[in-house]
């Protein structure tokens, strides 16, 4: 039983601080089989990759994949298609070389520092007068993974961090000479002046014949494209349904707590101040003085002019104790005065303060508490029971209404829905209900075919869910018809910006023939020069300047003629004036400082990485990559 499972681990001792950072080894993933023998040399039609003697399995990079995915809303086909794939299968086959060097060095992290990490991550997530190891358990059995699972990937996270941080530490200067070149260059200020040509100034553009839009319909159609929607039914298992077949006995309470009475005991406890000393003849005279009735503390002052070696008193365990003063401090009784005793850290001059006898919170005072965390137990065990009967119910493809009066869940009708989540009225469909879920879900509907069920999803609230396709609408697009006078607006739009920016070029280039000045030119055209200053190539574009045309001005000679695109038009500009100052500003050298420092750094560990992935060999099985992400994006 899990209430059984999270008890008895309760006290399993340091390793239930290792919490966190590997909760990512989420649910999902498939079962592959030999898809054909790809590899050669070692490595079986089942691995992703083989990184020296590592091998990535499909099976473990896609459980980590898809989790990754699934925060990003986008299914493994897309994320083939794009190149995301490989990009992940790189991250992990970093990952395996930096393992593998370290272990290769000696590098390796000590199990007290990764629990001193760790337990910094917890206190978040215990709630009050909730046990760290009890939520610890909960995670371990919710997650599927072991503690010896949790605690290697940790210390392989923590490494690999290691590692790294080592090869980019190496580079903690740059050069400053360099660093006030770059602020200079991030500090240009340029000047230009130009001439601005509209698009709507073409007026004298002929208006498309039907067989010129139906053509220009077909060719721009995808704008046009009524996107795939799926209906669905989402089935809900929630712990509030279940609550009223929770029954908890008071003897099941009574033997949680006799099992686990260690946990509601303080063993007997000593009160004790005590000073350490290298020096025996000091301890002898400092024992002596507190024999006639001076405070240990006043004693320790008086012996070796301060109190840095006093230890003011506490309450300690027997076994936190040294072992040369455990007996005797125990033995003792109130007031006793133990030493000097020789330790391997000097002499030990010890005042007994207070003897604490042990004590045992009685269950009258805990009932309540163990009630609410067996309740809380029992009903995610009913709750994950639940979902795997109703996983078996919708994998058998039974009767989805009929779920409603078999089981103790809710089923909700949704509406049609696009891949974005987004339903007919152009509003999200599923955020309203499910937040954080809502384009997982969206993802998840659109993995289905007509009739279709998901697995059972765990979702941010607690609740637990799974999507069954009710209907699909095809992808349509919007009648020609219907589009007539948009079409020709376009038409006529895209056909005036061509025709001012071929006027504009031809301009231009009468004017470098002619190697005529920009405001010569400006008067011959009729129109006037505008005049831009005061910018720098950092700075956001403001109008009539988008990112482009700051990037062009910024590459172009002094007095140089060229064409610049504007949101309306296009524009002929010289740049008139540049100005790079002598000495930058201080904030402006830290920038360029971190600018360059964090070059360096990311230069010096892709040169390592890449070293290590010539030494250890790769290989990637891309047919196998293909075969299981790219026939569906196909």
């Amino acid at each position: 039983m899990a209430m059984q499972a999270l008890r008895d681990g309760a006290s399993g001792g340091m390793l239930k601080y290792f919490l966190l950072g590997i909760l990512c080894l989420a649910a999902g993933g498939l079962v592959f089989t030999d898809v054909g023998g790809f590899f050669r040399g070692g490595v079986t039609g089942t691995d992703a990759a083989k990184v020296g003697k590592h091998k990535i399995s499909i099976n473990q990079f896609d459980r980590a994949a898809r989790n990754t995915l699934n925060r990003l809303g986008m299914t493994p086909a897309q994320a083939y298609k794009v190149g995301y794939i490989h990009e992940l299968l790189n991250n992990e086959i970093r990952v395996s070389l930096l393992q593998q060097q370290a272990a290769k060095t000696g590098v390796r992290i000590n199990v007290k520092k990764v629990a001193g990490n760790i337990q910094k991550l917890i206190q978040p997530m215990t709630k009050p007068g909730q046990r760290p190891q009890d939520v610890l358990q909960q995670l371990l059995a919710s997650q599927g993974i072991s503690e010896g699972e949790l605690v290697a990937s940790i210390r392989q996270e923590m490494t690999v961090n290691l590692l790294g941080n080592a090869i980019q530490s190496g580079f903690l200067g740059v050069s400053q000479p360099m660093v006030r070149d770059l602020a200079r260059y991030n500090d240009e200020q340029r000047a230009i002046q130009y001439i601005s040509f509209k698009n709507k100034d073409f007026t004298a553009i002929e208006a498309p014949t039907d067989e010129k839009l139906l053509e220009f319909y077909e060719a721009t159609k995808e704008a046009y494209a009524i996107p795939e929607t799926r209906k669905s039914k989402i089935i809900l298992i929630e712990t509030d349904m279940l609550k009223d077949s929770l029954e908890i006995s008071n003897e099941e309470i009574k033997e949680i707590y006799e099992r686990n009475i260690s946990s509601y005991s303080e063993p007997e406890k000593r009160k004790v101040e005590q000073v350490i000393l290298t020096d025996e003849e000091q301890a002898a005279e400092v024992h002596k003085l507190v024999q006639d009735g001076k405070a240990l503390k006043d004693a320790v002052q008086t012996v070796t002019g301060n109190t840095t070696d006093y230890l003011p008193a506490r309450n300690v365990p027997k076994e936190e104790l040294l072992e040369e003063i455990r007996q005797d401090v125990f033995a003792a009784k109130t007031k006793d005065l133990i030493g000097p005793t020789e330790s391997g850290l000097g002499y030990h001059v010890v005042v007994v303060q207070k003897i604490i006898a042990p004590t045992t919170t009685p269950l009258t005072k805990v009932k309540k508490d163990i009630k609410e965390e067996l309740s809380e137990t029992r009903l995610l065990d009913a709750q994950y029971e639940l979902a795997n009967t109703v996983d078996d119910y919708l994998a058998a493809g039974d009767d989805i209404d009929a779920l409603k009066d078999e089981f103790n869940v809710k089923i909700q009708d949704m509406p049609y829905t696009n891949s974005f989540g987004l339903g007919k009225d152009n509003k999200a469909t599923f955020t309203a209900s499910f937040g954080p879920d809502a384009q997982t879900l969206a993802t998840s509907l659109f993995e289905l075919g007509e009739g279709e069920a998901s697995p059972v999803m765990e979702l941010a609230d607690g609740r637990m869910a799974a999507l069954v396709v009710t209907e699909i609408q095809d992808k349509t697009y919007k009648p020609f018809d219907d589009l007539k006078d948009s079409l020709k607006k376009r038409w006529m739009n895209d056909n005036r910006r061509v025709q001012n920016k071929m006027s504009v070029l031809h301009i231009l280039s009468d004017a470098r023939n002619a190697n005529t000045p920009i405001k010569e030119l400006a008067k011959s055209q009729n129109k006037q020069t505008q005049t831009l200053s005061g910018f720098k190539r950092s700075d956001e574009p403001k109008a009539p300047l988008t990112a482009a045309a700051l990037t062009a001005v910024f590459e172009a000679p002094e007095n140089d003629l060229f064409v610049i695109d504007l949101e309306d038009g296009a524009a002929i500009v010289a740049v008139q004036k540049s100005t790079i100052p002598d000495k930058p500003k201080q904030d402006g050298l830290k920038a360029a400082e971190n600018t360059l420092l964090q070059s360096q750094q990311n230069e010096a560990y892709t040169i390592y990485v890449s070293k290590l992935h010539k030494g250890y060999g790769v290989k990637i099985n891309d047919k196998l990559l293909n075969a299981v992400y790219g026939a569906r994006t196909e």
